[in-house]
């Protein structure tokens, strides 16, 4: 009814594209900060190398969710004083 509450033009689609970048930005982090590991390491197996990436992939999705949630949020706060969690002094 009568709700000040309004959703900027084209927010949708610059959270789905943030998300889509993010999701793949942070699946190529993890994945070069494995190989980097097993290379300091000296890991040379196929197979083990395979694993600890796919582990590091996985490990790193959620931290680029998180990164993009947040950089969201701080983009949407509101403005306006009334819509504060904090009461005025």
């Amino acid at each position: 009814m009568g709700s000040d509450r309004r959703i900027r033009p084209g927010s949708r689609v610059l959270l789905g594209i943030a998300l889509v970048f993010g999701t793949s930005g942070s699946v190529y982090a993890g994945t070069l900060l494995a190989d980097f590991a097993l290379d300091l390491f000296g890991v040379a197996s196929t197979t083990v190398r395979l694993g600890v990436k796919v582990i590091a992939m996985a490990a790193a999705l959620p931290a680029g969710f998180y990164l993009v949630e947040r950089a969201f949020l701080g983009r949407s706060s509101p403005t306006s004083p009334t819509s504060r969690k904090t009461p005025p002094p």
